[in-house]
């Protein structure tokens, strides 16, 4: 669904008034009838310098419900758990939900026993993945994006089963007591569409334009590349935003596809967070990936001087514009986690 495609939600404010949930989200429910045994609603997730943090603690759930979303604008961030009493799981008092639609309450009800779960996935979800389905009873979160990936308003469409086939449920501190949450009535959600509407005429004015760069590493070594543009220095393989790019981990993704030949999977790269630019307008966002990479990849002459694996002291003492140093400083703070040495 492209931004021309989804409904102008002012529309639908007098036939079905949206709520915030008690996770920080907007809820839009559509009066459509086009799938009737599917509800559909759109989500309204805030920039995380303005999300709610309330019920933080209740965050991992399941729903009684099979559900499908997608990512329309900006992306947020999806973690599956498996049950395990493992020595890595963590221990949570089960609580089921009892809620009618739309504004007023949740209840959450403890059920006397204790579940251990493990998160065993996490990654940011946007615009150009497929519609990600979620079975009744798997616990998962959803939550607002990451600001090093995406720093404004974002949107998912979610299609719910009329039909709950299990109980829906919420995990929450152990020796917790009955739990009332809130979904109060949004009369004016003008700001968030203003603010995505804003997103929008910044993308078509180019007045923010990004870079994206991927730090691939590989047994111990990390690719860096000289390019035509700037042969005397050495990069992460990346380069600027495209319009056709919903979100920098697409042009991220993008880059190393067209550069290198090579296709990152978005749920195995790492943020390390963004930075002003060091020539023009916008950001500079930076992912690290560890994997097992070709030694010599397809390399696109075109824009590629010469690539070279490097140690991370050897890439450390390389010459890189400030941003890159600034990049590879932060890979050395978290070297143990990317299995790097100096």
């Amino acid at each position: 669904m492209t931004r021309q495609g989804w409904p102008d939600l002012r529309t639908f404010l007098d036939d079905a008034p949206p709520y915030l949930h008690p996770y920080g989200f907007i809820v839009f429910r559509l009066p459509l009838d086009t799938f009737p045994e599917w509800g559909i609603r759109v989500h309204l997730w805030p920039p995380a310098g303005e999300r709610r943090t309330d019920s933080d603690p209740f965050i991992v759930h399941s729903h009684g419900w099979d559900l499908l979303t997608r990512s329309v604008v900006g992306c947020v961030r999806h973690a599956m758990y498996d049950v395990d009493d493992g020595a890595t799981a963590v221990w949570y008092d089960s609580f089921t939900v009892k809620s009618s639609p739309g504004a007023g309450a949740s209840v959450l009800s403890p059920e006397g026993r204790s579940t251990s779960v493990r998160m065993v996935s996490e990654w940011d979800a946007t615009p150009q993945e497929s519609p990600l389905h979620i079975p009744a009873g798997r616990f998962h979160t959803t939550t607002g994006p990451h600001e090093a990936v995406w720093d404004s308003w974002s949107v998912t469409l979610v299609a719910t089963e009329h039909v709950a086939s299990n109980d829906s449920r919420v995990l929450g501190p152990t020796k917790s007591s009955a739990v009332v949450n809130e979904r109060t009535a949004i009369t004016d959600p003008g700001v968030p569409l203003s603010a995505i509407d804003h997103a929008y005429e910044q993308r078509a004015n180019g007045s923010n334009r990004w870079t994206s760069f991927v730090f691939l590493i590989d047994s111990g070594r990390i690719l860096l590349a000289r390019t035509r543009r700037y042969p005397g220095y050495w990069h992460p393989v990346g380069g600027q935003m495209e319009s056709w790019d919903d979100t920098p981990l697409d042009t991220a993704r993008r880059e190393v596809g067209e550069e290198l030949g090579i296709d990152l999977n978005a749920r195995e790269m790492i943020s390390l967070g963004c930075l002003v630019r060091d020539e023009g307008p916008g950001k500079i966002h930076a992912w690290v990936c560890v994997g097992d990479f070709p030694a010599c990849p397809d390399v696109q002459e075109e824009e590629i001087h010469e690539i070279r694996w490097t140690t991370l002291e050897e890439a450390l003492r390389a010459d890189s514009l400030a941003a890159s140093q600034s990049f590879l400083t932060t890979i050395s703070d978290r070297r143990r986690e990317f299995g790097l040495e100096i």
